[in-house]
């Protein structure tokens, strides 16, 4: 039985984590994680969710402040772990784990395509129709490390960033499954990547979320789906879109942001560079979520006003 670490600290990891957990050929002796942080309303401390999971599963909760040092490496081999997994752990590895340990990367994208930190919001915002999981080894530079193993799934055309990452989640663990033994024992061959061909997502920032009409309704209804939801800011308030459609697509308008209807009958629909955004959910501050219908059935927005268009930074980025 193989003893192994694992660093991570978002929820999509636990399906790979439950694995190894229930594996009759790995023993999961520890996780690596980050240090507890502020959150809810109430900004209290409290464990991520793969803290929280080793910690519920009575599995060794290691929390070190930054990336793991000499310390962490010297408890994790004494617990008899050479190997470490990580996913979606978000601190870079220092050369004393590199050098001490074997590290394997699980990536929630088909690499070298969307390297970086929001790899499945920029599948979706982006349009793909495939992407999938990695299994690297962890070189010094970020995701460029060499693949031995990986699993593709389909995008869907309705497709969130939350029901994406439940399939990645569940995905990760059949990666592990069929790849994992035969790439600790070097059974299984470990290709360069194509550096060539490597594009970069980038941490996504609140300023994301903010709509340019000046896009296409498309690429609206993508960004909104990806990202959760999205702002509308109408008359000086700053709406959240929480569902919206892309409509009448081969449309052209230079009016980027008019608001063609607004009643309960005939919906919120907004006209974009190209096609028309048909709002179905939306919020307007210190309220609650609510359909298109019921929200317009208290709220007043004209025809002819104008949704304030934003400028947004492109999602992948030069390295």
């Amino acid at each position: 039985m193989t003893n192994i670490a694992f660093m991570a600290s978002d929820a999509i990891s636990i399906g790979a984590m439950d694995f190894l957990r229930a594996s009759n050929d790995f023993n999961l002796v520890c996780v690596v994680s980050n240090p507890d942080k502020p959150r809810g309303r109430g900004h209290r401390l409290a464990p991520n969710d793969a803290a929280q999971w080793a910690i519920d599963n009575g599995v060794e909760l290691l929390r070190p402040e930054k990336s793991p040092n000499s310390e962490i490496v010297e408890r994790i081999k004494s617990l008899g772990a050479d190997v470490a997994v990580v996913m979606a752990y978000g601190c870079i590895l220092r050369d004393c784990v590199l050098d001490n340990i074997l590290c394997l990367n699980i990536h929630a994208s088909l690499l070298p395509e969307f390297r970086g930190a929001s790899p499945i919001e920029t599948a979706i915002a982006l349009g793909r129709r495939e992407t999938g999981v990695s299994l690297m080894r962890i070189t010094k530079r970020m995701d460029e490390g060499p693949v031995c193993a990986v699993e593709k799934l389909s995008i869907s055309p309705r497709e969130t960033s939350r029901s994406l990452r439940e399939k990645i989640c569940m995905l990760s663990s059949r990666l592990l499954e069929k790849n994992l033994a035969a790439a600790i024992d070097g059974q299984i061959e470990f290709k360069e990547q194509n550096h060539s061909q490597a594009t970069y997502t980038r941490k996504l920032e609140k300023s994301d979320l903010f709509l340019d009409f000046r896009m296409s309704a498309i690429e609206l209804d993508r960004r909104i789906r990806a990202f959760g939801f999205g702002f509308a800011e109408i008359g000086g308030v700053q709406y959240k879109v929480g569902e919206a459609f892309a409509t009448a697509e081969f449309t052209h308008s230079d009016n980027c942001g008019m608001i063609l209807s607004a009643s309960p009958s005939d919906g919120l629909n907004i006209s974009c560079a190209r096609g028309i955004l048909r709002v179905e959910r939306i919020q307007k501050p210190c309220a609650k979520m609510l359909s298109a219908k019921d929200f317009l059935a208290g709220t007043k927005i004209s025809v002819g006003d104008f949704a304030k268009s934003f400028s947004n930074e492109p999602l992948l980025k030069n390295m």
